[in-house]
């Protein structure tokens, strides 16, 4: 006589936890302009882009766009959504959120619902926050990513759980 159990039921799926940064929940570029890519001219198009060499000029594309760290831009950038690391010298950065990361230098207007600028950053220009999430939507963030010699992002470390209050070290 087999004592066969039916399988235990499957958990249901675990939704991911809310991306805290922009970078973080992104797809992947359909466009990657490497670093040692100069380009003088408009860039414009429907995909992503992953800028590590230097633009001159002017950017539309509907997509995310990454300036990476290490990579210029000189001129005026519109995306639905922007990430700047490295430096950038234009008239206007605009899109729906726009994030300064520490090691970038912006000198531009950004025009976005949601600015987020990492402690370090420098920026020089003037902000307007419009739109639907407007003013209630600024952050203020401190730039928490480890990197690597490579500027590549590292993984969390792990941390100890925390003590429960009152208990001391």
């Amino acid at each position: 006589m087999s004592s066969k159990q039916p399988p235990a039921p499957l958990a249901p799926p675990v939704a991911p936890p809310p991306a805290r940064r922009f970078t973080d929940s992104r797809e992947r570029p359909g466009t990657v302009i490497g670093a040692s890519i100069k380009i003088k001219g408009e860039l414009t198009g429907g995909d992503s882009v992953d800028l590590a060499g230097s633009l001159e000029g002017t950017s539309r594309v509907e997509g995310f766009y990454l300036v990476r760290e290490g990579a210029r831009v000189v001129g005026p950038i519109a995306a639905a959504d922007v990430v700047v690391e490295g430096e950038v010298e234009g008239t206007l950065i605009e899109g729906r959120k726009v994030e300064i990361g520490a090691a970038s230098r912006v000198r531009a207007h950004i025009r976005a619902s949601v600015v987020a600028i990492a402690e370090g950053a420098f920026f020089e220009g003037q902000i307007d926050m419009s739109g639907e999430e407007g003013e209630t939507a600024r952050l203020a963030f401190r730039e928490r990513r480890r990197r690597d010699g490579q500027g590549r992002v590292l993984p969390p470390a792990a941390t100890p759980p925390a003590s429960p209050p009152g208990e001391k070290k």
